[in-house]
């Protein structure tokens, strides 16, 4: 069966990046994890954006390093989204001090946890009286609403854009020109849902959600596949490339 894989970039990298596998030859992989003999790779479309390094000076250069392994597997095609900085307002669920020294020059003070009272700032203008809850660092993601009058803290947000609709226009463009037998996504992203239902149930190709989260395979995802595989540490060492690529001067970074 002619193949194409169509990979979201930082939804892999995300599942991966404590495995010890970032260098990682993609199209090995999705031939790793599916079963011998049933697919044909042809195509590998791997949707990403360039770093800004603003956190770390010295990912831009890895990532490009990662991005020339990338193209010397002549079937592998590189397509970029954008990222975009900005400062915003949000409020604060948890302050994580909570019975933790905090030090302001030779002064200390240690906050117990609990939820501390704020008073409004008469300088800004229809400021209100806010509340802190002071924790300490919770376990796992489960999300939660802030309380109604929690306080606002202004931080960084690096969004990536683009990645998401590039794979889903080319998922379903591809499918509907004919590319492709079958479709592998590489994705936990529960915005490709409807482009994946629209292969599968419309132009009736077949499409393996390889879910690279060691959470499992998101529901909604699942539920419109035609089938869904997980990768495995397995995969992942079997399918890393060569620390130095052959024929090149490409070297792995030395902190990957």
């Amino acid at each position: 069966m002619r193949t194409w894989v169509y990979i979201d970039g930082f939804n892999l990298y995300y599942a991966i990046r404590e495995s010890g596998c970032k260098w990682l030859n993609v199209k090995a992989l999705a031939e790793a994890a599916m079963p011998a003999g049933t697919v044909t790779i042809d195509k590998v479309k791997y949707y990403t954006a360039r770093v800004s390094g603003a956190s770390d000076p010295d990912q831009p250069r890895r990532q490009q390093i990662y991005f020339n392994a990338l193209k010397t597997v002549p079937e592998v095609e590189l397509f970029f989204g954008q990222f975009l900085a900005k400062a915003v307002w949000r409020p604060v669920l948890n302050l994580p001090i909570g019975d933790r020294v905090v030090s302001n020059g030779n002064e200390q003070a240690m906050l117990p946890p609990g939820q501390y009272a704020v008073a409004h700032d008469p300088a800004i203008n229809g400021n209100q009286p806010e509340s802190l809850t002071v924790g300490k660092y919770g376990k796992g993601n489960k999300a939660r609403p802030p309380t109604t009058d929690a306080l606002k803290a202004q931080v960084h947000v690096m969004e990536e854009k683009g990645s998401d609709v590039n794979l889903a226009c080319h998922l379903i463009h591809d499918g509907w020109a004919g590319r492709y037998d079958g479709a592998v996504v590489i994705s936990n992203d529960t915005d490709l849902v409807e482009p994946i239902r629209i292969v599968v149930q419309e132009l009736k190709k077949p499409v393996t959600l390889l879910s690279p989260s060691s959470f499992g395979a998101s529901k909604p995802l699942a539920a419109v596949a035609s089938s869904v595989r997980h990768i495995h540490a397995a995969h992942l060492k079997a399918s890393v490339f060569p620390d130095t690529i052959p024929d090149t001067a490409i070297v792995k970074p030395v902190s990957w």
